[in-house]
């Protein structure tokens, strides 16, 4: 593990939970609770965890919140799980942690589609929306389900090993940082009667969600950014075409070089930058 990754993990988070609509949410937090609030969505089958590595390099400036949606990663299993319940959540708990001040909300892949919909909701209340790795398309009358397709009843490991060596990311992709990777695989499970499970319930998974995000994005009453992996699957050259000619000149397009769908996995330090550089950009035109 690289020396910023060391220090990185060894930075005190706090952890607690925010009852909302049902749900008990679990979150971590970074850095000073005065600084203005940074709100970092994960994706589905995820947690928080998943930004362990990136949050305490922005907490030098913000005051980095990072929840579990609900049923996932140690938030309560609640049945809750329609994916505009999701961006009330994600407004919940940055109301509840920061009072009164305006976040700015950076989610990754179902997270962006979440911070998405907490701007279409909230967005005159948020300080900036960054969307990382979520293409939107035109509408078409069609919904999208996830691509995780889990069975109903979560499979029991016998050990923990057992489950960790089944662990893998979706879409399947090489990793360039191994040290990340086996962070989230065991910070992802939890024992259970009889051995080892996935943390998440099943039925949070697969509910349909939006992908028809175009005209939100253009009326957005915050700063919007787009970012993807070069290399993205999910974010293949149509899509990239596609965001160019509805976005160019308009919103900021930030391609990050040599990282796939999974960007915090790959080019963590240059997600940070990328995220750094963004947000510097948007506080200075606010004092100009």
């Amino acid at each position: 593990m690289p020396a910023w990754a060391i220090a990185a993990r060894a930075m005190e988070s706090r952890s607690g939970f925010i009852e909302v609509d049902g749900c008990s949410i679990h979150y971590l937090a970074w850095g000073d609770a005065s600084l203005p609030p940074l709100v970092l969505v994960h994706g589905n089958a995820a947690s928080a965890e998943w930004w362990r590595f990136v949050a305490p390099l922005l907490a030098n400036a913000y005051h980095v919140i990072a929840p579990d949606l609900g049923g996932m990663g140690d938030s309560s299993h609640c049945g809750r799980y329609a994916r505009e319940r999701y961006a009330d959540q994600v407004m919940h708990v940055a109301d509840s942690l920061a009072p009164g001040r305006a976040p700015v909300v950076v989610g990754h892949s179902l997270g962006g589609f979440v911070a998405i919909m907490a701007g279409v909701s909230h967005g005159d209340r948020m300080a900036g929306l960054v969307v990382l790795d979520s293409p939107p398309r035109e509408p078409d009358g069609a919904t999208f389900v996830s691509y995780v397709q889990s069975r109903p009843v979560p499979k029991i490991y016998p050990d923990r090993e057992s489950a960790l060596q089944r662990f893998k990311v979706l879409p399947d992709q090489p990793v360039n940082c191994a040290f990340y990777l086996d962070h989230i695989a065991r910070t992802a499970i939890r024992p259970e009667a009889g051995g080892w499970r996935w943390k998440f319930d099943p039925a949070a998974l697969t509910h349909p969600r939006r992908l028809d995000y175009v005209q939100d994005l253009l009326d957005m009453r915050c700063p919007v950014a787009l970012m993807w992996g070069e290399l993205s699957e999910r974010f293949g050259s149509e899509a990239r075409g596609f965001a160019h000619a509805a976005f160019d000149g308009v919103l900021p397009l930030v391609e990050i070089a040599n990282a796939r769908h999974h960007i915090m996995l790959d080019e963590p330090l240059a997600l940070v930058t990328a995220l750094r550089t963004q947000l510097a950009n948007w506080k200075a035109a606010r004092k100009g």
